[in-house]
């Protein structure tokens, strides 16, 4: 027939066309069409599991092709895995309660091994008394489901640096308190009864000594705010880690050997390794370890006393270890111990560690601390060797 040319050959043409049956080609076209243009996976289900239609999406999603989902029957889909028992019984729950719109989201792990989150929705459909259909809409929320997880689990680790951050500022705040507190309550103690007496010039001066010692201490614990604050960017250059290390050395050398401590330098310690550094900050910061390092046998009597100083190095990094078998760090002191004012000594500023993690930080390095309390600690201040590319990772 030709196609029509006029508005009454067109209706013609149409009236033709609504009387006139569809060939079963073409209604399996349009009806292949439609499920084929479906967004979703799409699967009708007759009685005994056999696949009466597909679309390619869902055969995409469960990982088979159609041809085998329609001669097999959807039994292929029921696979022996423990993420699978979601998928298993909501069609099995739908099929036994008879249930219309059911939706559910379930994991489903593929014969591939690839694990997908997927949303299920099926409805129960009662074609006469004797028959029924299944029809299962799945539509696969995997990405959405890594994005949310990833979300979560972003927001879990900033909650948990948020309240690390609180404990650190609560610890901060003590640890200001109680560092001011003592030289602040000794001055006004003293200058009090320097006051009351007076009349006696020799208690007077007394007291005053105590008062000019407290201040002093103060002005100690100011001196090392304004260092930390005052720390800017080194002059980097390319600097032996081993020279550096020795005039540390020599710089506290007396003070151990007043105290009987004895410094002992590994014999694997290359002194070819050379970093990228400022010497005058990394000196500091070896000055601060060091320190610590003797200040961890004070009041320990009778004890074999050394600190083990070593460099090693592997792939781009290169690491000074610096180990005493003082009196260590507790436990629950341990995660505070590089916040500012932070301190467990009766007379100190706690600003020692924060402004080694703080220079270290500012060369790209990472200042590691492992401690037991009474048996000693370990520092590890890495640093980039001269011939990395860039800082190290945290």
């Amino acid at each position: 027939m030709d196609a029509p040319t006029t508005v009454d050959e067109f209706r013609e043409h149409s009236s033709l066309l609504q009387n006139a049956p569809i060939a079963p080609s073409l209604q399996e076209m349009l009806r292949e069409n439609v499920l084929e243009s479906m967004p979703s996976g799409l699967m009708i289900v007759g009685e005994r599991g056999r696949v009466l239609q597909v679309n390619s999406i869902l055969a995409s999603i469960l990982g088979f092709s159609k041809d085998v989902l329609l001669e097999q029957g959807w039994s292929v889909l029921f696979i022996d895995h423990p993420d699978n028992e979601g998928f298993n019984n909501t069609l099995l729950d739908v099929i036994q309660k008879k249930q219309i719109r059911y939706k559910r989201q379930v994991w489903y792990s593929r014969h591939d091994g690839q694990r997908l989150f997927l949303e299920i929705t099926s409805s129960f459909l009662q074609v006469d008394q004797e028959s029924w259909v299944l029809v299962v809409l799945v539509q696969d929320l995997t990405d959405l489901r890594l994005m949310h997880e990833r979300e979560k689990s972003a927001l879990e680790q900033k909650r948990l640096a948020e309240q690390q951050r609180a404990d650190s500022l609560n610890n901060l705040a003590l640890s200001i308190a109680h560092q001011i507190r003592n030289p602040i309550m000794a001055i006004g103690g003293f200058a009090n009864l320097a006051v009351k007496n007076r009349d006696d010039p020799a208690k007077v001066a007394t007291f005053l000594e105590t008062v000019l010692q407290s201040t002093a201490r103060l002005e100690r614990m100011a001196q090392s705010v304004r260092k930390y604050v005052s720390i800017a960017p080194g002059k980097i250059q390319y600097i032996s880690l081993f020279d550096v290390l020795s005039l540390a050395l020599q710089r506290v050398h007396a003070k151990a050997e007043q105290m009987n401590v004895s410094l002992k330098l590994s014999h694997d310690s290359s002194p070819q390794w050379s970093i990228k550094a400022d010497p005058e900050q990394l000196g500091r910061a070896l000055d601060a370890v060091l320190e610590n390092a003797l200040e961890a046998y004070d009041h320990l009597p009778g004890q074999e006393c050394s600190i083990d100083i070593a460099v090693q190095s592997q792939d781009d990094i290169v690491a000074l270890v610096i180990s005493d078998k003082g009196r260590g760090i507790p436990a629950n002191d341990l995660p505070y111990v590089c916040d500012p004012f932070f301190t467990t000594k009766a007379v100190g500023s706690g600003m020692g560690l924060a402004l080694v993690q703080r220079i270290l930080a500012g060369h790209g390095g990472l200042l590691n601390i492992d401690s037991r309390d009474g048996e000693g600690t370990e520092v590890r201040m890495c640093l980039p060797s001269a011939d990395a590319d860039g800082p190290l990772a945290s």
